[in-house]
């Protein structure tokens, strides 16, 4: 553990968690078109490829009853059929679709939060046949907080960091009664009541 990064005391691992949630909510206002936009287009265009491609195959191999007849055609007629193919090949490409946009969402995001990258495209993937999107229900709930720019300086800093590398402000005030923190508006604990006087820096 670096001075530089934020203790996670004895409430450990789920104390820190609980903690970086709440950072999440105070300070990031994220909004989902913003977000999808970190999506690299050249996705979208492969996604939209495909789904052409699966399209017109399908449909083809339907309507020209290959490589054997269609039971669907036999059951519903020729119409009925294409109609019912496009809908089902649509419906997996949907599935598809979004599995490998959160994929890419997953990959990008967690590259600008600083965090292990490759370890969480693995969960995210590992646990897609047997649970599904739980990687990234884990995901979401377990990222890291943007990093922000230090309100004195303007340094990038880690929502970890006690202190701004670039200028020593203090990022993570605490009451200096029960050693809890506060927020540089607090005239008193939340936690404790104590007079506290917060000096940023």
């Amino acid at each position: 553990m670096t001075p530089n990064t934020y203790s996670t005391g004895r409430g450990g691992y789920w104390s820190e968690l609980r903690r970086m949630a709440q950072f999440r909510r105070r300070h990031e206002r994220l909004r989902i078109r913003d977000e999808v936009k970190l999506i690299p287009n050249l996705i979208f265009m492969a996604l939209a490829g495909l789904l052409a491609v699966a399209e017109l195959a399908f449909l083809s191999m339907c309507h020209n009853d290959f490589p054997q007849p269609w039971p669907v055609a036999r059951e519903y007629g020729d119409t009925n059929a294409m109609l019912i193919t496009a809908a089902c090949v649509l419906a997996v490409w949907t599935v598809l679709a979004i599995v490998v946009s959160l994929l890419a969402y997953v990959y990008v995001d967690s590259r600008r939060r600083g965090m292990n990258t490759a370890k969480w495209m693995f969960i995210c993937i590992a646990l897609l046949p047997a649970y599904l999107a739980m990687g990234f229900v884990l995901y979401f709930s377990a990222r890291e907080p943007l990093p922000y720019h230090c309100p004195r300086c303007g340094t990038l800093v880690s929502a970890r960091f006690n202190f701004c590398p670039g200028c020593k402000t203090a990022l993570h005030p605490t009451c200096n009664h029960c050693q809890r923190e506060v927020s540089d508006t607090d005239k008193y604990c939340p936690y404790c009541g104590n007079d506290v006087a917060v000096a940023v820096g």
